[in-house]
């Protein structure tokens, strides 16, 4: 076998262990901020029926939308949309 082979394979395996590593404390990132968003949940399932609780189930109206839109618009120095 060709040493650039064994160094390679050498390569992938640091990586791969790299990647797993990064993926595992991001994932414990994420259910700290779960768990401190809604305190009494137990997975991400959980948060996000308690999500979906508090916000009642329902879809934003048209008009609700529009003056969303027109704020993030006033933010950006642009002028309201009018509907």
């Amino acid at each position: 076998m060709s040493i650039w082979i064994i160094v390679s394979w050498i390569f992938v395996a640091v990586f791969t262990g790299l990647n797993i590593f990064l993926f595992l404390k991001l994932k414990k990132a994420s259910d700290q901020m779960l768990k401190m968003a809604f305190p009494g949940s137990k997975g991400t399932a959980d948060a996000m029926q308690q999500m979906q609780k508090m916000m009642g189930g329902k879809m934003p109206s048209p008009q609700q939308m529009q003056q969303a839109m027109n704020m993030l618009n006033q933010m950006k120095g642009g002028r309201p949309r009018r509907g």
